[in-house]
């Protein structure tokens, strides 16, 4: 189950709120209920309201209970929607569907939220071709629809997807100056990177916010984006500008502790991190900080700041060699269960590992050595599958935007064909179906190879988080071993080996070096019950081609070994000079014509071959196993 820190429903509903203030409407959210209940009296006087007054009654009902009766404010919103499909009313249709989202959202409705969002973005597409709504009208729904779709993702842990929503809502701020706007987005932004260990793209989002939070001369605005971007100069260990950065945001959050005590202790605990950095150590202000933190435990913080306070204060400890005291506050900075952990626990199992090492118990020292190790499977398969099944909505979403520009721009030509079919009728409808045809299949292309090369950039990233930021950590940890624990030091090593696998075959370096059957190969040797065969030239293929092959035969392998439940599996490789032929058979359950037509892996596969200029066949029964062949020419 999901599980999502306060502090980032907070941030969310931060950027909601400022959202949704552009609706003019919630001049009627009153807290007394006073505008609710005259306008209600008016509904059922002798004489109600009609027609557009009735609708504008509605949607003010709507707006008015929003924050108190979510039930009164949604039979309003659904009275708003049919009334608006009679008086052919856009937008008040679109609030209706917006606000729906939002109640939707609120309790944790996620799909339904979704859902309903997508209808208000709909209906303002239709706004487009309507002269009686400003262009301001319309990207003012925009900026809030694209927003809160961004948000709803967020909340969620689809980075990728909040990520282009915030920026299509970009531009719209952009375009009309929203300094606070921009700010939160880029912050927002830069929160998802930063999660994902982009720190690059972070910390430009993060600059971005400082500068647009500035020119908005809002102090809360300049010191939101530096509370986060201190973060990365302290893990890039450049302390001068942690040191620059955080003065600001010092400052203001001391001046409003307690008015937002979690951001304050945030900015403490990076004060602390910051005067325990190598060559910069000041041993008594980390400490003084990280008692002034400790006090905040008591107050009403989110679990987050909890464990994030404890985790600094273990830190001073383990300076101090004050193991007992460091034991302590480590244990209260991880998640208590094992199944409700992140990734953000594997620094505290490091410490923890490290602590009771020093305390001579290496029973529980190896525990924390293991529970590293499985969040480190855990985080490698979690952020993977997410990122693809991410990419592929992704590509849904801009396949589906294509065929809509694609309709739009069909609709120009034919007009323009039915024009000069006068002069040159069945040359002008050659013309135009060749160039239809030839731009649909353009268009479809390019879609698919930017969903295979986000894929194979994808495997390349997370690969390279593997290796660099679990691989450091875990060499690292060795390097502390006492000597002569070898229970210890071979746990790390498994846990080393185990992370090399799990990176190395994402997009192993042998791809490039030696070619698609040597990896292919490899791959297969580590899987129990897959066998690989090869027969002809050994010839090599553009880089892109080999790249695509691989992660055709490793989802195809990937599904046989998951979900066929497949005894034996059999890749077999062949190439000459003008074919390179590809066919994986397994003897699992098989699968039926309708449950084909109902996944998309199937149809995802067949249209990444069609992209390379190839053929697919594929070849199963319920209980007769399955088998794939795929035919691409050099």
């Amino acid at each position: 189950m999901y599980i999502c820190s306060m502090e980032k429903r907070i941030g969310i509903i931060i950027a909601i709120l400022l959202l949704a203030g552009f609706s003019k409407t919630m001049a009627y959210n009153d807290h007394r209920n006073r505008h609710v209940d005259s306008l209600e009296t008016v509904l059922h006087s002798d004489s109600p309201p009609k027609g557009k007054e009735l609708l504008e009654a509605y949607l003010n009902l709507m707006s008015g209970y929003q924050n108190t009766n979510n039930k009164r404010c949604m039979l309003y919103a659904h009275k708003a929607l049919a009334l608006s499909y009679e008086l052919n009313a856009l937008k008040a249709r679109e609030s209706a569907w917006y606000n729906l989202g939002l109640m939707a959202y609120g309790r944790d409705e996620y799909n339904k939220a979704l859902g309903y969002f997508q209808q208000a973005l709909a209906v303002t597409d239709s706004m487009k071709n309507d002269k009686r709504y400003k262009k301001s009208d319309i990207d003012d729904n925009l900026s809030q629809i694209y927003g809160a779709i961004g948000n709803l993702y967020n909340i969620q842990d689809k980075a990728l997807l909040a990520i282009e929503y915030y920026q299509k809502a970009l531009p719209i701020f952009e375009k009309y100056g929203w300094l606070e706007s921009q700010t939160i987005l880029h912050h927002n932004v830069a929160e998802l990177y930063l999660s994902m260990g982009n720190n690059e793209k972070a910390e430009y989002h993060y600059t971005q916010a400082i500068k647009t939070g500035t020119a908005s001369k809002d102090s809360l605005m300049m010191a939101l984006p530096r509370k986060g971007l201190v973060k990365i100069y302290i893990d890039q260990d450049k302390y001068e500008q942690a040191r620059q950065t955080i003065n600001f945001a010092y400052t203001y959050y001391y001046a409003h502790r307690h008015e937002e005590p979690g951001d304050y202790s945030q900015i403490l605990t990076s004060l602390v991190k910051m005067h325990l950095m190598s060559g910069h150590e000041n041993l008594q202000k980390a400490k003084a900080f990280a008692e002034e933190a400790l006090t905040y435990d008591q107050g009403e913080l989110m679990s987050e700041n909890r464990y994030d306070i404890h985790a600094a204060a273990a830190m001073v400890a383990m300076h101090e060699e004050n193991w007992q005291q460091a034991l302590y506050h480590a244990l209260r900075s991880v998640h208590e269960k094992d199944e409700e952990a992140t990734y953000g626990d594997v620094g505290s199992y490091e410490m923890l590992a490290t602590i009771y090492m020093h305390l001579g118990d290496q029973s529980k020292a190896n525990r924390y050595l293991k529970k590293i190790r499985t969040m480190m499977e855990r985080f490698a398969t979690n952020n993977y599958q997410s990122s693809l099944s991410q990419m592929e909505v992704l590509y849904l979403t801009k396949e589906k935007e294509a065929r809509i520009e694609q309709l739009i721009q069909e609709k120009r030509w034919f007009l323009w064909g039915g024009i000069l079919t006068a002069l040159v009728l069945l040359l002008t409808a050659g013309v135009f179906f060749l160039l239809w045809r030839s731009i649909r299949l353009k268009r479809q292309t390019a879609l698919i190879q930017a969903h295979l090369d986000g894929e194979i950039t994808e495997r390349v990233r997370i690969a390279r988080d593997l290796h660099d930021r679990l691989g450091g950590t875990l060499t690292a940890l060795k390097q502390t071993l006492p000597k002569g624990e070898n229970t210890s030091f071979a746990l790390v090593d498994e846990a080393i080996r185990e992370m090399r696998h799990v990176s190395h075959h994402l997009l192993p370096d042998s791809l490039n070096r030696y070619g698609l059957r040597v990896a292919l190969r490899d791959y297969c040797q580590t899987l129990k019950n897959v066998s690989f065969s090869f027969i002809g030239k050994e010839k090599r293929l553009d880089k892109q081609k080999e790249e695509a092959i691989y992660c055709i035969v490793y989802e195809l392998v990937n599904n046989a070994v998951k979900s066929a439940q497949a005894k034996h599996i059999l890749v077999h490789l062949y190439a000459d000079d003008q074919v390179t032929t590809i066919n994986v058979s397994d003897d699992g359950r098989g699968s039926t014509q309708e449950e084909r037509e109902k996944g998309m892996g199937l149809s995802n596969i067949r249209q990444r071959v069609n992209t390379l200029g190839g053929t697919l066949s594929f070849f199963s029964k319920p209980n007769e196993g399955t088998e794939v062949n795929i035919e691409i020419k050099n």
